[in-house]
């Protein structure tokens, strides 16, 4: 499980949701009616609301911290003739139903809920109930019997994506993975910003002393004791103080690096200099080549490329089930369940200074008591399975599909 998606699992194990800015009309929602049915499976609206709240106030919390306004984020468009709210409930639906279809082919993988699981499932949403006062269990239009479905779900998630990737090939060859190394300096050459927003070019002469700059370093890297070696920072720092020596990583399907500068590359062997000015889009360059296969970036590619296929493999067996799935949705009464300015939640804070070592890691929003959080720890479990998605996706409702 992802640590949004573990945040989240914390708040509702041991924290409370508070309400904020109650100044205009929400609409009443039935938390007991069915949301989501799957054949003998349903979930109820409580429970989707519950998760939604909580997407929105993690979300809430994610654009406070980075300094931005909250006001109208909902509105906000999101592409595809989508807002950001309408984005985010389709979204809470989307996740709900792939845990159902997790539930229901776990005894395909032997996966269960242990009877300790559910008792700490059980005691784990009684604390909830309790942390929440009455207003906003009233607000959630959730019970305790919600509560509990809700992190069933997330113990089936956590415990099925392990036996899902099982089968996943985890060898990668060098080819597969390779990473070259490089440093180098890059001299600027684009046209000038001016103040009213138009732009200036460069002058031949102005090109033409950036050009000798170039020269100039790759003259003293050269001349240096060890030029494989050298440092070609400083180096560049001793022609222009403004100037700077990088290294980077790349491979044959890199789009960052500029084309020119990967083309001069790719001729030189360990330690190589290029032994002229590489012009590039908008820029002068000067390049060694420090390892053609860099085993400490091309080891962690490798890492990459198993965790994507793993991913794969994951997402392909939801999306195999998902089509032999027959979902029926209340539309209407999740229609009621609003994303706006004037009905907001937020993560309140433990009183206590208790909190178990994962919380403290990955959580702000950890258990009132240490019995709590190791509750959450054995709950939910550690496997990673999310998906990532754009816009309000990716931090409000970054639970795992």
């Amino acid at each position: 499980m992802n640590k949004a998606a573990k945040k989240l699992v914390y708040t509702a194990l041991a924290g409370a949701l508070g309400i904020s800015g109650l100044t205009g009309c929400s609409k009443e929602i039935d938390g007991t009616a069915d949301l989501i049915t799957c054949g003998e499976d349903t979930v109820s609206v409580g429970t989707g609301n519950l998760m939604l709240r909580m997407n929105q106030a993690q979300m809430l919390s994610y654009y406070a911290m980075m300094g931005g306004s909250t006001t109208g984020v909902w509105d906000q468009d999101a592409g595809d003739d989508q807002t950001y709210g309408e984005v985010t409930k389709d979204n809470v639906i989307t996740q709900l139903e792939n845990m159902i279809l997790l539930k229901q082919h776990a005894a395909d993988y032997d996966v269960s809920v242990s009877e300790e699981e559910q008792t700490k499932i059980e005691e784990a949403a009684k604390n909830f109930m309790e942390a929440n006062d009455e207003t906003t269990v009233a607000r959630l239009a959730v019970t305790q019997e919600d509560v509990e479905d809700l992190l069933t779900l997330y113990t089936y998630q956590s415990k099925m994506y392990d036996p899902m990737i099982a089968d996943v090939d985890t060898e990668v060859s060098d080819e597969e993975a390779a990473q070259s190394k490089i440093s180098y300096c890059r001299i600027d050459i684009s046209d000038t910003q001016n103040e009213d927003g138009t732009t200036t070019p460069l002058t031949d002469e102005e090109k033409q002393a950036k050009k000798d700059q170039a020269q100039t370093i790759l003259d003293k890297l050269n001349a240096s004791e060890d030029p494989a070696s050298a440092d070609l920072n400083e180096i560049a720092k001793e022609v222009d103080e403004n100037l700077n020596g990088v290294e980077n990583t790349f491979d044959d399907e890199d789009t960052i690096l500029d084309d020119k500068l990967k083309e001069a590359a790719k001729t030189l062997s360990d330690g190589e200099v290029y032994q002229s000015v590489v012009e590039g889009e908008n820029a002068y360059f000067v390049v060694r080549m420090d390892s053609v296969l860099d085993r400490e970036a091309t080891d962690a590619e490798k890492e990459n490329i198993v965790v994507q296929r793993q991913q794969e493999a994951y997402t392909d067996l939801l999306d195999q089930w998902t089509e032999e799935a027959d979902f029926t949705v209340n539309e209407k009464e999740w229609d009621k369940a609003e994303l706006n300015d004037y009905d907001q939640y937020t993560i309140k804070q433990p009183e206590t200074e208790e909190t178990a070592e994962e919380g403290t890691e990955e959580n702000d929003t950890s258990a009132d008591t240490e019995e709590n959080s190791e509750t959450t720890e054995e709950t939910t479990g550690d496997a990673d399975t999310s998906e990532t998605t754009d816009g309000a996706d990716s931090a409000a409702a970054d639970t795992a599909e």
